[in-house]
This record gives structure tokens, sequence and C-alpha cells, in this order.
């Protein structure tokens, strides 16, 4: 059903803004978050959005990014085409398809890898994946690493406005995410084949957020997004925002209380001060992340 636009919406659209294409290793990735204008909203630091074709003939370990270390923050990959293996230093080693999600909470510190299916390497095949970085609060960071994967089948999924919605954490509609995180948020993939539906998403008046747009194209109040643009969404007085599909469109939609703290990031680390981070560094190269041998 259509809704009228609430005037109210449009307040807390902060701003829109155009994914930058950047070169990771030897992959073009979209990345909306940083930007320059935007450094982070409450707790999400970044967000990469990568999209590539497989051809095969390659080895597994010639793809995707091999054994690196994090601290003090959690990573989360959802998968929308594909599968992706993830290996890491407490020893696991699993492949979330299409639907599900990755979520590790490095803690106090974790080596990992990320690549496509061996299947893709091999065969070939498409690969689509969101990675975004949710800061840990300070009281946590310290904590014991772990992995958390949620497949498709596990993921709460229900049709609500003709909006598809699979909650990736938190509550919403009195379905509840078996991820854990230390800190409140919701966070979902929201799929809509309908033009002109609309669909209010809960937003409480001090929390803060983004819509990314994976393809197709949004409008919230009198603001619009399309592919590959992010919606900055501040804290305002409505408790509700009401999305609207322009038409068939995929949006990322993270969401969170708010997370006062000081980040201070190197490259894989994300701490509270510059001491913590040279510790982090120190720790690794002294090996006590763990260590990670793949062997194929």
């Amino acid at each position: 059903m259509k809704a009228e636009p609430n005037p109210a919406d449009n307040l807390r659209v902060s701003s829109v803004q155009t994914a930058q294409r950047v070169l990771m290793g030897e992959n073009w990735i979209e990345q909306p978050l940083p930007s320059q204008i935007t450094n982070r909203v409450g707790p999400f630091l970044l967000i990469h959005h990568w999209q590539d074709y497989f051809h095969g003939g390659q080895e597994p370990l010639e793809v995707g990014v091999g054994p690196h270390p994090h601290r003090g923050f959690s990573p989360v990959t959802c998968i929308y085409a594909g599968a992706l293996r993830h290996r890491d230093s407490l020893g696991n080693d699993h492949v979330v398809s299409a639907g599900g999600t990755q979520w590790m909470d490095s803690g106090s510190g974790i080596v990992h890898s990320e690549r496509p299916d061996d299947s893709i390497a091999r065969e070939g095949g498409m690969l689509e994946i969101i990675q975004f970085w949710v800061n840990t609060p300070r009281a946590h960071k310290m904590k014991a690493p772990s992995y958390q994967p949620l497949s498709q089948e596990e993921t709460p999924q229900w049709n609500e406005s003709n909006w598809r919605i699979a909650l990736v954490q938190g509550e919403w509609n009195g379905y509840q995410s078996p991820i854990q995180s230390h800190h409140p948020m919701r966070i979902a993939n929201l799929q809509c084949n309908e033009p002109g539906a609309s669909i209010d998403l809960p937003m409480p008046e001090n929390w803060s957020g983004i819509l990314y747009v994976l393809s197709g194209a949004i409008q919230v109040s009198n603001a619009r997004a399309s592919g590959r643009q992010m919606m900055v969404i501040g804290t305002g007085v409505t408790s509700t925002i009401t999305l609207a599909a322009e038409e068939d469109t995929r949006v990322l939609f993270l969401s969170s209380a708010p997370l006062e703290e000081p980040v201070v990031s190197h490259g894989p680390f994300v701490l509270s001060t510059y001491e913590d981070v040279q510790k982090a560094i120190m720790d690794y190269h002294n090996g006590k992340m763990g260590n990670l041998e793949e062997g194929s």
C-alpha cells in the first residue's frame, strides 16, 4: 500500500551520497562509507559492496582475501549471490551461501580469510556481497573473539506491505535474529518488487542509520536514492520512517542506538586510543591473535 510522504521524515535524512569506486587489491568495489562527507554513522564505520563474475579456472587460494588480523570491531558480510568461505584462527572453516550472513566479532584479536567458495573459483559464477564494519563498545573490545554464521534458512524473514524483510540482527515485528551483538541495533535486508509500495521502518528518535540501495530506487519523504547510493538517517522526532520503492529495489538497512565513543582505526584494527592500536600491531606480530594456515 502506498503511503503519503511524512514531512517529518525529511528532517531525518541527513544526506544522500553516491558510493565511491575504489580498488581493493585486484578488485573494484563500491564504498559508500566512509566518504568525504561522512566518516561514520553511529557504530557503522565502513561499507564495501563487491559484485563480480568469476570465469573459473582458478585455484581457491588465488581469489578473495587471504589471512589478515582484526581487533576491536565486527566485520559483517551479507551474501547476495554465490557463496563465501570463511576460515579463522579459532578453527572455523565455514561456507555461507546467498541469503546468509557471516558475523565475526574480532574481540581481542583474530586472523581470518574470506574467499569465494571453491566452486566459484574453479567453475565460475557470480559473487555479490556487502561487508560492513560495526564498532564494538570499548568495554567489550578485548573480549574473546567469535564467529556467528547465519544461513538464509536461519534468517527471520517475512512479508510486509509488499516488501520482503530478512532480519540480520536485532528485533523487529516480534522476530528476533539469533545473532548476538554488544550494542542495540537493527539490521535487515529489504526487497520490493512492487513499485510504489511503502513500508514503515522502526527508527527510534535517538537512533541513526543508513539505507544503502544495492539496486533500484527509494524515496523517504522528498529525498531519493538510487542504486549504489547511501541515504543517511539522523535522529529526529519520529519513531518510524516511511520508505517507498520506485521500482524493483534491494536495500540494506542499518540502524543503531547512539555510540558516543572515540574511534581510532588503523588498517584492520578499530580501537579507542593510539596506544591501543600500537599494542594491537605488536600483539599481532607476536602471534597473540593466533595463526591461520590455509591448506587448500
